[in-house]
């Protein structure tokens, strides 16, 4: 396996992104480059399209994914992929579309391991009563991408489109 890697300056923080062969492994927020870049062509892919997306002009995200994880984490992050741009699902939304309703907790695990930040979008998941929940780059993150997409927010909580 060819190990590509390279870096994005965001709006909101150093991101690292990984790829191996013809696919993306890994996009996560990094306080410093920590490897030497080597970018192949599917990083520069991966670059560009978050590049549009930060700019406004892209929505979703056409990269090959090879994310490593257990089979319940890559089903959470299948649905996760779904979750349209400007929308939000809570985790028990989520545990329902995965088979497992009463999975809130372990559905919240699974958001929480995602390897692929923005791309797949684990940002759009907050609690049922509308406040956000964690997020593994930090709280302000999540809020900038979600108002970013113009999510709307009321007195901290997130406000559902129809």
């Amino acid at each position: 396996m060819k190990k590509s890697v390279g870096y994005l300056l965001s709006p909101i923080g150093l991101i690292k992104i990984v790829g191996e062969d013809d696919s993306i492994v890994s996009v996560q927020f990094v306080t410093k480059k920590d490897e030497e870049e080597l970018i192949c062509p599917v990083v520069k892919e991966a670059i560009l399209q978050l590049e549009e997306y930060f700019e406004g002009k892209r929505t979703n995200f056409e990269l090959k994914l090879q994310l490593q994880g257990t089979e319940f984490q890559k089903r959470v992050w299948s649905k996760l992929i779904d979750v349209p741009f400007g929308s939000v699902i809570s985790y028990r939304e989520l545990a329902k579309k995965v088979g497992m309703p009463q999975g809130s907790r372990a559905v919240g695990n699974a958001v929480g391991k995602n390897p692929a930040v923005i791309i797949v979008p684990c940002h759009r998941v907050i609690k049922s009563d509308g406040t956000l929940g964690g997020f593994s780059a930090g709280i302000d993150k999540k809020k900038w991408l979600l108002e970013h997409e113009r999510v709307i927010f009321r007195n901290s909580c997130v406000c559902f489109r129809k």
